[in-house]
C-alpha cells in the first residue's frame, strides 16, 4: 500500500458507518488519502405522541432543535482551524444550517443531513489525514444522526447491552477522543432540552432510543448529569506508556486521585504534549498536564488530557 494511495468511503447506513471506523481503529486507512460520500444519510428523526402533539412543536422543543444546530456548528469548528464556533463565516453557517420538516397530522420531526456532514467533514480534511480523519468525520457522524452510541446518556440499557461488541469499542474512541466527546456532551444536552420541551409526551423516539412516559418525566426531573467535569491540572507521576496504531495508553499516578489510566489518541495536536510524557516517563519525573476529569459525586472515574502549559490547550475550548 502507497503511503499516499486514495480512498473513497461511500457511506449509506450506520452501518457503513460502524464498518469503516472499525477499520480506522484497526490502522486501515493510516497514510492514506480519504474522502467521503454520503448518500441519504446521516438523518435526523424524532417523533413525539401525545395529546398536544399534532402538527405541533412547543417551544421548548425548538429550543432543543435550536442547540442541535449549533452542535453542527461547533463540531465544524472543532474538526476545523476556527477557534470557536463564533468564528464560522455566514456562508459556512449557511452551509451548516439544518431545515427540519414537520410531517402533517403528527409532531414527526425529521431532516436529512448528509450535505451538513459533507461541510464538516470538508473542513476537517483541511487539518486532518488518514485514521485521525476517518475517526473524527464518522465519530461526529454517529453522534449527530442519533445513534444509540451517541445517545448513550439519555439511553443506555438492554437494548444497547445486546449489541455490546459492535459499541463497545466506538464509545471508547468517543469518550477518550477529546473533540467527539465534547460534540456527544452537546448532542446529549440538546436532545434533552427537546425531552424536558415535550416534557408531557406520553412517547418520544429520538433516532435510535424510545422514550415512554415515565422515562421522559424522569429525563425531565434530571437537573445535573450523573457525572461532573472539572479541570485537574497538575504534576503527574507517568508509571506505564503502551502504543497501538491509534493511541498511547497511559497510566499516571497522582497524589490525591491515585492511578489514572488516560487514552491519549494519535493527532497532530496530541504530538505536541506526548513528547514531554515520553521523557517524563524516561527519567521517571512527574509531567505537568492540563487534564480534565469526569467525578461522581468525588471521585474521579476517567480523565482526558486536553493540554500542557508548554503548549496550551489542544484546540481551544471556550468550556475548558
Amino acid at each position: 500500500m502507497e503511503d499516499k494511495d486514495q480512498v473513497v468511503l461511500v457511506i449509506g447506513s450506520e452501518e457503513d458507518a460502524f464498518h469503516y471506523l472499525k477499520l480506522a481503529s484497526n490502522g486501515e486507512f493510516a497514510g492514506r488519502d480519504v474522502s467521503f460520500e454520503f448518500n441519504n444519510w446521516p438523518r435526523l428523526d424524532i417523533n413525539i405522541k401525545g395529546g398536544r402533539y399534532n402538527s405541533t412543536l412547543p417551544t421548548g422543543v425548538m429550543k432543543g432543535l435550536i442547540e442541535y444546530q449549533g452542535v453542527l456548528n461547533r463540531a465544524f469548528a472543532l474538526l476545523g482551524d476556527h477557534p470557536t464556533a463564533k468564528s464560522i463565516s455566514e456562508s459556512e453557517r449557511q452551509n451548516l444550517e439544518v431545515v427540519f420538516e414537520v410531517s402533517e397530522g403528527s409532531s414527526d420531526i425529521s431532516s436529512l443531513i448528509p450535505d451538513q456532514l459533507w461541510t464538516i467533514a470538508e473542513q476537517a480534511m483541511l487539518t486532518m489525514s488518514g485514521t485521525e480523519l476517518v475517526i473524527a468525520v464518522l465519530g461526529v457522524a454517529l453522534i449527530i444522526g442519533l445513534t444509540k452510541l451517541g445517545l448513550s446518556k439519555l439511553k443506555c440499557n438492554a437494548e444497547l447491552a445486546s449489541e455490546k461488541l459492535k459499541y463497545d469499542f466506538a464509545k471508547d474512541i468517543v469518550e477518550q477522543n477529546v473533540k467527539l466527546s465534547q460534540v456527544n456532551s452537546d448532542l446529549n444536552k440538546a436532545m434533552l432540552t427537546v425531552v424536558k420541551g415535550a416534557h408531557d409526551a406520553n412517547f418520544m423516539r429520538i433516532g435510535g432510543i424510545t422514550l415512554d412516559g415515565a422515562e421522559i418525566e424522569s429525563l425531565t426531573k434530571r437537573k445535573r448529569s450523573s457525572t461532573e467535569k472539572r479541570r485537574i491540572d497538575d504534576l503527574f507521576l507517568v508509571k506505564k506508556l503502551q502504543t497501538t496504531d491509534t493511541k498511547w495508553k497511559i497510566l499516571f499516578q497522582h497524589d490525591a486521585y491515585g492511578f489514572i489510566k488516560v487514552d491519549l489518541y494519535k493527532t497532530q495536536e496530541a504530538d505536541r504534549v506526548f513528547d514531554d510524557i515520553q521523557d517524563a516517563f524516561r527519567n521517571s519525573r512527574a509531567v505537568s498536564l492540563y487534564m480534565l476529569g469526569a467525578f461522581k459525586g468525588d471521585n474521579l472515574v476517567s480523565a482526558t488530557i486536553v493540554g500542557s502549559p508548554t503548549f496550551g490547550l489542544l484546540f481551544q475550548d471556550e468550556n475548558y
